[in-house]
């Protein structure tokens, strides 16, 4: 008698963020929040409210990042 091979199926992957509360966007680019208020202030990264929470889009981290790395 054989036995039936286990099969693991994996988890779906989950969405990719759109957009990240300001302290995962801190996170992303190990920056204080200081820091970042101090960037959203100067224009360097742009915010978008919904529901009255301040987001930040992932296109923006994206955007600075890659700036950062071309230098």
């Amino acid at each position: 008698m054989t036995k039936n091979p286990i099969t693991y199926r994996r988890a779906p992957a989950p969405p990719e963020k759109l957009v990240y509360r300001i302290n995962e966007a801190c996170e992303a680019l190990c920056i204080g929040r200081t820091s970042l208020y101090e960037m959203i202030k100067a224009g360097e990264l742009k915010t978008v409210k919904i529901a009255g929470r301040t987001l930040v889009p992932a296109s923006e981290i994206y955007r600075l990042t890659r700036l950062e790395n071309d230098d």
